[in-house]
């Protein structure tokens, strides 16, 4: 009788102390990483697509206007510098531009100014679409 009774507490006890499975959260990564962060476009675009986010395309606007990731804002390079008023500098910034130079450029301008958080996103629109993430034209 005391057989079955310890094989019950055994497996009990094993049951009791066996990790359980943590919960999946439908949340945006969040970028724990201070100062200018590379992420792939798989990897930014939770953060990117979420509805605060600041997601700026840093291109020309003949180039954002031929096509661009989907929610992406333009405030091209040349016009960033006397814009930097309009983003929030505690908040993420993620960056995209053609191919990622322009954007990683950016990126480190913006940390050089007092910005928190500035992702840039690797292979840029290239990458983004070739990734087949939404596009908007």
């Amino acid at each position: 009788m005391k057989t079955p009774l310890i094989v019950v507490l055994v497996a009990a006890a094993a049951l009791a102390c066996a990790k359980q499975p943590s919960a999946k959260i439908d949340a945006p990564n969040i970028v724990e990483k201070t100062g200018v962060v590379e992420m792939t476009p798989q990897e930014a675009r939770p953060g990117a697509e979420a509805a605060y986010a600041q997601f700026i395309d840093v291109r020309t606007s003949e180039e954002f206007a031929a096509g661009h990731a989907a929610r992406a804002r333009n405030i091209p390079l040349d016009e960033l510098p006397n814009k930097l008023d309009t983003l929030e500098k505690s908040e993420p910034v993620y960056l995209i531009c053609r191919s990622g130079v322009r954007s990683k450029k950016v990126a480190e301008l913006l940390v050089q100014n007092g910005f928190k958080q500035a992702i840039s996103i690797a292979g840029g629109t290239d990458a983004w679409s070739a990734a087949g993430l939404p596009m908007s034209q």
